[in-house]
């Protein structure tokens, strides 16, 4: 080792950051992605009633398919509030005709003159005073429940000091690239999100599946430390009140609530600019545990590109590699298995994987000149 760092210093150097960089890799994806993959739940409790909230806008053929899925739950006492965002499309005509059929179902109109671009946050916020039950179950207008267990799954567990239920919700699967890279996309944010909340960091959750006592909301003044921001109704607020006494993690696959992934690169853009406008007012505990994993990935290839041009230790750096992608692959296939969702994206991690990081640091960058401000 001294002769190498005598004869090549860049291609030691390089070997050392590549070892830490390999190191805390293997650790991340066997200690913390692998751990969402953990089925065990915090116990059972009585069925509990439970008002389920929507923030509708413009949505009228997905209300059209997916309500009488969420209205015809198994559940003895639920109720389901559809807020009509401001909507200029036959969201109205289509709610109506709903409540006719379903008695359980209560609408609030948001007339566009009151909106005044108060966004989605403020038609949670109408949803969840006008609700019932002390329980309230966060949905979005194009989710369906992947069993009619969902409400019962999600919402369970919520006794003692259990009061906020992270749920998953994946993106069903479709012919086409873009589908797999969201899908793909989406299980690496549910590994990292219900991993770490496993291991006793919870710092986000998804809105389209995620259940909390009402209590919580008010304590905190509910979406009021981030209300100018178009997201960060969910990840935000997990992010400010969620610890490992009051968090539980649902994942079974009756407990998911599955989505159209978007059909074209620019709605997905838009969709992840969304996403990535809330991720700088996350704890600073947290934003450091998770750029462990981008910026590791980086140092990782970098430092190995670095040692091969060098010629350092290359069967060595190729061997270490291969373990990364193999233990990747194999963890990703576990979790996507116990998910009960398609395994078909873990083997083309490394594809995948390498333009996820490129599109998440461009979209990064363009968010930094411009930040979006519409919710839908």
């Amino acid at each position: 080792m001294t002769d190498l760092i005598q004869s090549q210093p860049y291609g030691a150097a390089a070997l050392a950051i590549f070892a830490v960089a390999w190191v805390l890799q293997l650790f991340l994806l066997v200690f913390r992605f692998l751990k969402a993959s953990n089925a065990k739940q915090a116990g059972t409790g009585d069925i509990q009633p439970v008002s389920i909230i929507i923030a509708a806008r413009n949505e009228e053929k997905n209300l059209l398919e997916h309500v009488p899925r969420i209205m015809e739950q198994d559940h003895p006492n639920y109720e389901v509030i559809i807020i009509n965002d401001s909507s200029w499309d036959d969201t109205a005509e289509v709610l109506k005709a709903l409540s006719l059929s379903y008695p359980s179902l209560r609408i609030i109109h948001i007339d566009e003159e009151k909106q005044q671009m108060q966004g989605k946050k403020f038609a949670l916020t109408l949803g969840i005073k006008a609700a019932k039950h002390d329980i309230v179950l966060l949905t979005d207008a194009d989710c369906t429940p992947l069993s009619n267990q969902w409400i019962t799954e999600m919402t369970r567990h919520l006794h003692g000091n259990k009061q906020l239920a992270l749920g998953f919700s994946p993106y069903f699967r479709k012919s086409g690239w873009l589908n797999r890279i969201i899908r793909f996309d989406t299980l690496m944010i549910g590994c990292q999100y219900l991993g770490f909340a496993r291991a006793g960091k919870p710092y986000m959750g998804v809105g389209r599946n995620l259940a909390y006592h009402k209590d919580l909301f008010f304590k905190v003044g509910g979406f009021k430390n981030h209300y100018s921001l178009a997201s960060g109704d969910d990840d935000l607020f997990v992010n400010q009140v969620a610890n490992v006494q009051n968090t539980v993690i649902i994942s079974s696959p009756e407990s998911q609530m599955g989505s159209e992934a978007k059909t074209t690169w620019g709605a997905w853009f838009t969709q992840k600019r969304r996403h990535f406008s809330t991720s700088g007012m996350y704890k600073s505990e947290h934003k450091l545990m998770l750029m462990n994993w981008p910026l590791s990935f980086v140092f990782l290839i970098a430092s190995a590109a670095t040692c091969l041009f060098f010629h350092t230790y290359p069967l060595v750096i190729i061997g270490m590699l291969g373990v990364r992608y193999l233990a990747q692959i194999a963890i990703l296939h576990r979790v996507s298995s116990k998910l009960a969702i398609s395994t078909d994206i873990a083997w083309l991690a490394p594809v995948l994987e390498i333009q996820l990081h490129f599109l998440n640091l461009g979209l990064y960058f363009i968010n930094l000149l411009r930040k979006p401000k519409k919710w839908n």
